[in-house]
């Protein structure tokens, strides 16, 4: 197969300062493809041990200390070529654009394999593609919740997270919070928050549908015969090969199930990806329910609640030889009427979650007192807003300015 060339276009900002001989580097910039069109949750690396992603805008933000300026900027998107570049030769103004590097459905038509099967071997094969013991990840976390355009909330946090391994799926991750903060109130202007409900330990959510370690309704055996799989073509990860399968739930499945694809290494059957939405065969199926908060009495006060979608990406990369997440998303929207209220909109709720470092030993500490309790809400209110929040941390830039956030904060 002719590979593509590769060309970049990352728009990068470069600002270098020397504070007491020693050199702090902060990377802004976006990647798009070849026809301009902007990447989302693109993979970033600054040798080993620093990395981002872009946003849903294809933007990202990443610092560098001065003991990686020998290093290289990596930057890696499934169906892309790598590309690597030392971090000394980045130039203010280096524009980069990835070219898609894709496999034809003729290449690997002729393989003797079905999508299913495909599918059964990437389960059978989580033990030897996946780390089996207790591992360390340290993230960037946000959640936001909003009716319409009005937002009611938006929290961030860094975490650290025992992650028990992908064989032990009993035994429950745990959370630790670094750094927190909320803009649910500004000033002393409180949220106006109808609902008079609170987002609530959404990390240990976002956890539990890793759908490696949790199939549950997508490739669970109780579940795989209601599905149909295609294979729908191939594209090339990180160098290797990757079969690309699309699914959705069969017709007459009088369930609310998912619609999705799914990207698995063809060599070893490992998942790299999986992205999927509420089905719109079963959407007619979706409980009424509101999975991510606290309801008092909700049904009581009049409030009629209908779950509209359901959305979930989750991305791994390869350590050494085993596959580790670093992004984890979910997104529900529901639709919400009170006469009372004079609500009548769409509730979306949505929480993301980014892996920069993984330690294959747990340093941190993970006593009882230490751990965020499951039902933990985000509360380190903010009374202004700061872009410097973040500093020491590699976050996921959003894709609104939090100071336009803060100033609907504000107006609520």
């Amino acid at each position: 197969m002719k590979k593509a060339a590769l060309i970049l276009f990352v728009n990068i900002i470069i600002n270098f300062n020397t504070v007491h001989g020693q050199n702090a580097a902060k990377i802004e910039g976006v990647i798009v493809d070849e026809n301009n069109i902007t990447l989302p949750y693109v993979s970033i690396k600054i040798g080993t041990q620093t990395s981002t992603i872009t946003n849903s805008e294809g933007s990202f933000s990443v610092k560098i200390s001065d003991a990686q300026l020998k290093d290289s900027l990596s930057i890696s998107y499934i169906g892309y070529k790598n590309f690597k570049i030392p971090v000394l030769k980045l130039q203010t103004g280096l524009k980069v654009k990835l070219v898609r590097n894709v496999v034809n459905l003729k290449e690997i038509i002729i393989r003797p394999v079905t999508a299913e099967s495909i599918i059964a071997n990437a389960m059978k094969n989580i033990p030897q593609n996946y780390a089996t013991r207790p591992f360390e990840m340290t993230g960037f976390y946000r959640e936001v919740g909003r009716v319409d355009s009005n937002y009611l909330s938006f929290a961030e946090a860094s975490l650290n997270i025992l992650n028990q391994g992908y064989t032990d799926k009993d035994k429950k991750d745990l959370v630790v919070i670094n750094k927190e903060r909320s803009l649910k109130k500004v000033g002393d202007i409180e949220v106006n928050n109808p609902f008079h409900a609170a987002v609530k330990g959404v990390p240990y959510i976002v956890l539990e549908n890793d759908i490696v370690k949790h199939p549950g309704a997508i490739f669970g055996n109780d579940y795989l015969s209601k599905y149909t799989y295609q294979i729908a073509g191939s594209v090339i990860v990180n160098g290797e090969e990757a079969y690309v399968i699309k699914f959705d739930q069969k017709d007459g499945i009088k369930k609310a199930l998912y619609k999705g694809t799914v990207v698995i290494i063809m060599s070893s059957y490992a998942i790299v990806s999986i992205d999927f939405i509420l089905s719109p065969k079963g959407k007619a199926y979706a409980q009424s329910d509101v999975p991510f908060l606290q309801r008092p009495v909700m049904s009581l006060l009049g409030y009629s609640i209908q779950k509209v979608n359901e959305e979930l990406s989750e991305k791994y990369m390869k350590i050494n030889d085993k596959w580790y997440p670093y992004f984890y998303k979910i997104e529900t929207t529901h639709r919400v009427k009170a006469k009372k209220q004079r609500i009548d909109g769409n509730l979306y709720i949505s929480a993301e979650l980014f892996i920069s470092k993984i330690n294959e030993q747990p340093k941190s500490n993970y006593s009882k007192d230490k751990v965020m309790p499951d039902s933990y809400v985000f509360n380190k209110l903010t009374d202004t807003y700061s872009d410097d929040y973040w500093e020491g941390f590699n976050f996921i830039k959003p894709a609104s300015s939090l100071k336009v956030i803060a100033e609907k904060l504000h107006s609520n």
